[in-house]
């Protein structure tokens, strides 16, 4: 806040993860952080809860909205302010409305990049949230075994539907958090075949069918073919933090040709490990690992099927799914110790559907450590 330029002298937040961060409540609530100063958390609903949640010292009931202004004048002094609100997040009616109830004296700027950027670097603590949820993926693979040694015939969406089970059994607090408009995914993504290459409407590298055009995602109702490539992506949130973890699947034979596509992502996955720690540019570590998909033949379709993949081949993880920084153009800044960093190479074959591997990793000062704990080898289930 006090880098920023001008300075903002406070931020009020409200968007669940960024408050959940800072004040430990995922409860409807206003929390104004002062340039100096303690925080105060202001509770719409419910106080209790709020007040069991958080370890903040001011906790108060905000009984109406027009007390917002008063409290940010206590905290900050009267006076023009410069505060931040969550503008990459909140709806421009949302904003007009703080605009009127806070006065003219207070000039609302954007204070979401001051959030993540400290989200972006994680303690110790979160990592190990992290590895925690990256010990149940393992898990995951063993219920696809057993589901595809059932004998019943599947799709890929009830496939998934008692994958979902099986995750929430397992801890799965059920919620997934991503950050924007219209991205939003369930708690895992399994596609094959045919239905499992259709491009993403949103920011993925898996598309697939869906169950409905309401749903265009993932799974399909269309019944699993034997030897033909399953692919499972789930992302595992025990305590707030998601772990993202992609595995390959098959009942029967899988392909000579989907192992050979399998075992580049695989090198490109080992190559990035030998590569990434602190330091490194994002941007530049997704231009080598295209270039190295693109001279393995397989450029094309990588990370979605020609113009219609993604340009990113890995993502950060933590309270929202998609948390930054991006290995991805653009994204010039260095990586950080304490960045946590989902590597997903991916490739998108007509008939075979998308073929590939995702692991999340902490940045270390000498490279990456692996937060997920899963056998990279293919699920071979007899037919």
């Amino acid at each position: 806040m006090a880098a920023a330029n001008p300075a903002i002298d406070a931020l009020i937040l409200v968007q669940t993860a960024d408050l959940y961060y800072l004040s430990g409540t995922a409860q409807t609530a206003h929390l104004i952080v002062p340039a100096t100063g303690e925080p105060r958390l202001l509770v719409r609903k419910i106080l209790d809860r709020a007040q069991e949640d958080s370890p903040l010292a001011d906790i108060r009931p905000l009984g109406s909205m027009k007390d917002l202004a008063g409290h940010l004048d206590e905290l900050c002094g009267t006076g023009t302010k410069r505060v931040g609100l969550e503008l990459d997040v909140l709806p421009v009616n949302t904003l007009r409305f703080y605009e009127k109830i806070l006065g003219s004296g207070v000039e609302t700027v954007d204070g979401s990049p001051a959030v993540l950027a400290c989200r972006a670097v994680k303690s110790e603590y979160e990592i190990d949230q992290l590895r925690e949820a990256g010990r149940v993926h393992s898990k995951i693979c063993e219920a696809i075994v057993e589901e595809l040694s059932s004998g019943a015939e599947l799709s890929t969406y009830q496939l998934g539907a008692r994958l979902d089970l099986r995750a929430r059994e397992l801890g799965h607090c059920g919620v997934i958090r991503m950050r924007g408009l219209n991205v939003e995914a369930g708690i895992g993504t399994v596609v094959s075949g045919e239905d499992g290459a259709i491009p993403s409407h949103s920011v993925f590298p898996i598309g697939g069918r869906g169950p409905h055009p309401y749903a265009p995602l993932a799974g399909s109702h269309a019944p699993i073919e034997n030897d033909v490539p399953i692919i499972s992506d789930y992302l595992i949130n025990l305590t707030g933090y998601h772990s993202d973890c992609t595995r390959m699947a098959v009942r029967g034979t899988f392909p000579d040709e989907a192992a050979e596509i399998l075992a580049v992502m695989q090198s490109l996955l080992r190559h990035c490990e030998s590569t990434v720690r602190a330091g490194v540019i994002p941007s530049a570590v997704y231009q080598d690992v295209v270039e190295r998909a693109t001279e393995a033949g397989l450029g094309e379709n990588f990370m979605g099927p020609g113009k219609l993949g993604v340009s990113f081949i890995g993502h950060s993880v933590g309270l929202e799914v998609n948390e930054t920084p991006v290995l991805a153009p653009r994204f010039d800044e260095p990586l950080e110790v304490g960045n946590t960093i989902a590597i997903e190479p991916k490739y998108t074959h007509a008939r075979f559907g998308v073929i590939g591997l995702e692991n999340t990793y902490a940045v270390r000062e000498d490279g990456l450590e692996l937060l997920t704990e899963a056998s990279e080898d293919v699920v071979v289930v007899p037919a």
